[in-house]
């Protein structure tokens, strides 16, 4: 067999570490000889001394160096590399897979609207469907509050959904959670996106089963549209209230009137003053009647008889009973001898009261008629949640992101990285 020939790089390398090697053993057995002339004389001990931290030195030299790592490249390996390595392995053998549940739906309102049509103005009233676009924002603003969590935990153990066994350690929700951790937990689990032109909602909910998921996407379907229904009772009963408030003191007003009203009457023990004042006045003609013709009888009488005439005398009789009975009922009328009492003064008090009573019911009719134009614009004011994609069940998990979420880490933690080397690198040349 040949020899093996090494090629003519490696020979040189190798001639040149071989002399390297003798030349430190002639330098090691220098220092070796040269320690016991210790007692020569000064000037010889002095070039000993120098050829001896010669030797040293180059023994020093001749030793292989340790090979040191830059700090920049141990800070890329801390802050970069290895987390990224970290997440790597996380995302590609540990973390559990999570299924998405996606319901669509819009914020509905209906307005009439008043139109005019024909030669005489008369209106006419038509509906439109308009987006409920602040409506919308508040029931995406419901969905990622703790009120949907307070709401929802009546019907479904959240805590228990969000720690199911198939959920790894770094994704479930933690043991003994306050309410507050777990809101934030179900913000972390739930997104919302509210597109402005369309006013479509967008919801997605993430559990670590299909079912769950499922589950969850429908109770938050159902407590959001139970929202909207109190939205919009709310706004019926705003668009009603004042009306509502007009028509109880209007039948406020109409009661003391009809009280006021009643107790006049009892006091007075009339229950019509205008029918009582009839009454009088129907008594009265009758009475003058007789008043005139006895007078006239008495004149004829007085003409032909003696004053001491007994006809004189019954005629006399009679027309002043007459004229005490004129004279009675003409005082119930208008008499001033306890004028409290009199017709007259029941009438005006009475009609005081009546016209009291007549405002009040006309405006009582009045704000009952606007209550009822109110309830009716409510009724036709109506917000409706109308879902067109609701939750359905998932058949492949898609969270989490196993090599979008790498790769993103890698990215900012590089970014981050590369910022604060620029800041230290500005820090030491202003510092030269």
């Amino acid at each position: 067999m040949k020899e093996f020939q090494p090629p003519d790089a490696e020979k040189d390398r190798l001639v040149e570490v071989k002399s390297r090697a003798d030349e430190k053993s002639r330098f090691l057995t220098a220092s070796t000889w040269v320690r016991p002339l210790a007692n020569a004389p000064v000037a010889a001990r002095k070039v000993l001394s120098h050829m001896e931290r010669i030797a040293t030195e180059t023994t020093r030299a001749l030793q292989p160096t340790r090979t040191k790592i830059p700090p920049f490249l141990l800070s890329l390996i801390a802050v970069v590399l290895a987390p990224s390595f970290a997440a790597i392995l996380y995302f590609a053998f540990l973390a559990s897979d999570q299924y998405a549940v996606e319901a669509r739906f819009a914020v509905r309102s209906v307005e009439p609207e008043q139109t005019e049509s024909g030669t005489n103005g008369a209106s006419s009233t038509s509906f439109s469907f308009t987006l409920a676009g602040q409506n919308a924002y508040i029931v995406a603003s419901y969905i990622r509050s703790r009120a949907i969590v307070d709401d929802l935990g009546a019907k479904l153990n959240l805590r228990e959904l969000f720690r199911r066994p198939e959920a790894d350690f770094g994704a479930r929700l933690k043991r003994d959670a306050s309410i507050d951790e777990l809101t934030d937990y179900w913000n972390s689990m739930v997104s919302t996106y509210v597109d402005a032109p369309s006013g479509i909602v967008t919801v997605k909910i993430r559990a670590f089963r299909k079912a769950d998921a499922l589950a969850i996407g429908d109770a938050l379907v159902t407590a959001s549209e139970t929202l909207v229904n109190r939205i919009s009772d709310r706004a019926r009963h705003d668009a009603t209230a004042m009306a509502e408030k007009d028509v109880r003191q209007a039948i406020a007003a109409v009661q003391a009137a009809l009280a006021e009203l009643h107790t006049f009457r009892d006091k007075a023990g009339i229950l019509d003053p205008g029918q009582t004042t009839s009454d009088i006045g129907k008594l009265l003609i009758p009475l003058m009647t007789e008043k005139i013709k006895l007078e006239s009888d008495l004149f004829v009488a007085g003409r032909e008889m003696d004053p001491d005439a007994p006809t004189i005398r019954m005629l006399k009789i009679q027309l002043d009973t007459v004229e005490q009975h004129i004279t009675a009922l003409k005082a119930k009328l208008t008499g001033t001898e306890n004028s409290g009492q009199t017709v007259a003064a029941s009438l005006a008090k009475f009609e005081e009261l009546e016209i009291q009573r007549m405002f009040a019911e006309r405006l009582y009719a009045l704000a009952q008629t606007d209550l009822d134009r109110a309830q009716m614009r409510a009724n036709r004011q109506s917000v409706y949640l109308s879902v067109f994609v609701p939750p359905s069940l998932p058949e492949e998990s898609r969270y989490p992101r196993r090599i979008a979420f790498p790769i993103l880490i890698f990215v900012g933690l590089g970014v981050i990285w590369s910022i604060v080397m620029m800041i230290i690198a500005s820090v030491e040349d202003h510092r030269l």
